[in-house]
């Protein structure tokens, strides 16, 4: 009797483990219909919160399941979990940009996670980064720039209205955020740490500094050793000028 009472929970409980999707928290969630398909965009950070010098990456995560499916499913009000989008890391690149920055990584597969891909690399200033996904999908020309929100995760409502982002891909939906990268010192324990840019930054400064003192100080040198022979022309005159008057 108590062994059964054991085992129905845990039985339940590795039910749930295996049918539910797994939870992406701190994402931007996306959905676009492309050939009467809808796919799923889950789009963040990877370690979430990221610091300056902390490794990180994209986290992408797509998923597609037909308009009737995504239909019905808004009708009733249970999410419908698609069915994972596998082999995007031959079709898709992302394009990491930062200001005037841009750079441009090949997606890996997750291990284990079908649909789950990743795009590794290092935030080395604390401003905001977009995430442009690029390619191809479901033989269909897809580009759509994603964009960390400095504010963190702030609660919104999600946004339906259908936007046309290009040829024969319609956005429908769109909520969430991801967080931009934080000061490495808000993070730094259990002493305070400046960012590698912001030591290359102050010893270039150090360095300039350096280098207008050794030219204010070779200057002041040139102006000293002129001074030198002035002098001494003048003496040379003078004395010219003694002797002419002893002659005379």
């Amino acid at each position: 009797m108590k062994k059964s009472i054991l085992v129905l929970p845990l039985a339940m409980m590795a039910l749930f483990l295996v049918t539910s999707p797994k939870l992406v928290s701190a994402h931007g969630h996306t959905s676009f219909e492309i050939d009467e398909k809808v796919y799923s965009f889950v789009v963040g950070s990877l370690n979430e919160p990221i610091a300056v010098d902390d490794k990180t990456g994209v986290d992408l995560r797509v998923s597609v399941m037909t308009h009737h499916e995504h239909e019905e499913s808004e009708r009733s009000g249970v999410e419908h979990i698609g069915k994972p989008v596998t082999g995007l890391e031959t079709t898709l690149k992302v394009e990491l940009q930062a200001g005037d920055k841009k750079k441009v990584l090949d997606f890996s597969p997750a291990f284990r996670d079908p649909g789950a891909y990743r795009a590794y690399f290092t935030p080395t200033v604390q401003t905001t980064y977009s995430y442009r996904i690029f390619g191809m999908l479901d033989k269909v020309p897809f580009d759509y720039t994603f964009t960390c929100n400095p504010a963190g995760h702030p609660q919104a409502e999600e946004d339906k209205t259908e936007v046309e982002v290009s040829k024969g891909v319609m956005r429908i939906e769109t909520g969430g955020a991801f967080g931009c990268p934080v000061a490495k010192a808000n993070l730094g324990f259990p002493e305070q740490s400046a960012s590698i840019y912001d030591l290359n930054a102050k010893d270039q400064d150090l360095r300039n500094a350096a280098g207008q003192a050794q030219s204010t100080a070779n200057s002041s040198r040139s102006m000293g050793l002129a001074g030198v022979v002035i002098g001494l022309l003048g003496l040379i005159a003078g004395a010219g000028a003694w002797m002419k008057g002893r002659k005379v």
